[in-house]
């Protein structure tokens, strides 16, 4: 008789938590690439395991996350809270947010490390700064706070996408970084999630960590005026917290403007119209299937990806914001859509379509599909009676049949078609 040991698993893949021992450095361009081809960018696939890659992912991210912290502290960002080991979710603020006459909120998409706006740009063409949120602190440190308030405004960067508590690690990460943490062995399939270890208390959604974000705010500057910049998911989330009469109530004065809703708002969208195209009104655009969204809608430039559509319209989107600050009751200008008739789409659009955009498509062997469909009638059966049925046992013949003619309309038994 044998046994197999836990010992005698396979170990889990484990990597180095830093650029140079994870074999890449960041070169003259500011873009990470790899130490013995630095032609080659970063790569995923070094192994057919997948767990394997995605273990090497996990490491890269939270390295490629040391040096996006770092600058951000260096251009005189505070991350809070300070010296704690004790369930948190970190957010980073301007060391002038309590004296400053304008602060811009930013709110990135649910799913992202907190700094991080395009992993694809901050690990590929483009580079760390142009893929993080530095570009965006570091086009804000060129504005100007208020018309009576020269200084650049603060900014205060929430953490929509840390979430969940690794204890082993003290830290906050994402719930998709949660499946690639290390595990006993090789061939773990996760660890289950656990409310009281891995829940950290004022963000347990995206929701709660927003509604946290503006308490500590009004705790520190009463007086400023408050811009918000959304993106992805986050906007639905900022929508749903000032549509809550209590928040608008409490905020709605101090709101100077933001990229998504009213007369001071406008959204961008996914769109291969050139950059600031008008996209819809206020009340949307059914020729583009854009539903009323209570604001303006713009088109990004960008035409796949929803992380990249914060770099392509920074420059815009800014001087949109600056625009309010600086104007005294401003409003949207009137917006002007022409309506576009649906186009076909064609082969050749089809083949300049990303691949992970395109519809997946799979067979399945009929008898294979036999076979599964009679082992889930089989354990329905063991789950209704407690007892498991024969293999041989053909379930589906015991199903009750209906009547012939039953989908007739005006039918009654005993009446065939």
């Amino acid at each position: 008789m044998f046994r197999r040991r836990w010992s005698g698993l396979p170990k889990d893949a484990s990597f180095a938590s830093d650029l140079e021992g994870l074999g890449y450095f960041v070169n003259d361009e500011d873009e990470i690439r790899s130490i013995k081809d630095p032609d080659c960018y970063y790569k995923f696939f070094i192994s057919k395991n997948m767990r394997v890659n995605e273990r090497q992912r996990f490491h890269f991210n939270a390295a490629m996350q040391d040096v996006i912290h770092e600058r951000l502290m260096k251009r005189g960002l505070l991350r809070i809270p300070l010296g704690t080991e004790e369930k948190h979710c970190p957010v980073f603020i301007s060391s002038t947010t309590a004296t400053a006459a304008r602060i811009i909120v930013i709110l990135g998409e649910p799913v992202q490390n907190v700094g991080m706006l395009a992993g694809r740009v901050a690990s590929g063409p483009g580079g760390l700064t142009k893929g993080s949120i530095i570009s965006v602190v570091r086009a804000i440190a060129k504005q100007k706070g208020t018309t009576h308030a020269p200084c650049p405004p603060s900014v205060v960067i929430a953490n929509m996408g840390e979430r969940h508590w690794w204890p082993e690690g003290k830290r906050a990460i994402t719930v998709a970084d949660s499946t690639d943490i290390p595990l006993p062995s090789l061939v773990h399939t996760g660890r289950k999630y656990i409310k009281e270890l891995n829940e950290i208390p004022g963000s347990e959604t995206a929701d709660a960590h927003m509604a946290t974000v503006f308490k500590n705010i009004a705790e520190w500057n009463d007086f400023a005026k408050i811009d918000v910049i959304a993106i992805g998911e986050s906007c639905e989330v900022a929508l749903k917290f000032f549509e809550d009469k209590e928040n608008w109530d409490k905020w709605g004065d101090r709101m100077s403007g933001m990229l998504m809703f009213g007369t001071r708002t406008r959204a961008y969208l996914v769109s291969p119209e050139p950059l600031d195209t008008p996209l819809a009104t206020a009340r949307g655009n059914p020729s583009l299937s854009i539903e009323p969204l209570g604001c303006p809608c713009l088109s990004s430039g960008e035409p796949h990806y929803v992380e990249c559509i914060a770099l392509r319209v920074l420059e815009p989107a800014l001087a949109y914001l600056q625009e309010i600050a600086l104007t005294k009751g401003f409003v949207n200008p009137e917006m002007a859509v022409a309506e576009r008739p649906p186009t076909d789409f064609t082969d050749e659009d089809w083949t300049k379509l990303p691949e992970e955009n395109r519809p997946g498509v799979t067979t399945s062997d009929q008898e294979e599909m036999k076979k599964r469909i009679k082992e889930l009638r089989r354990w329905k059966k063991f789950e209704e009676t407690g007892q498991a049925p024969e293999w041989d046992s053909d379930d589906e013949e015991e199903e009750e049949k209906l009547p012939q003619g039953s989908g007739k309309e005006d039918w009654r038994e005993g009446d065939a078609w």
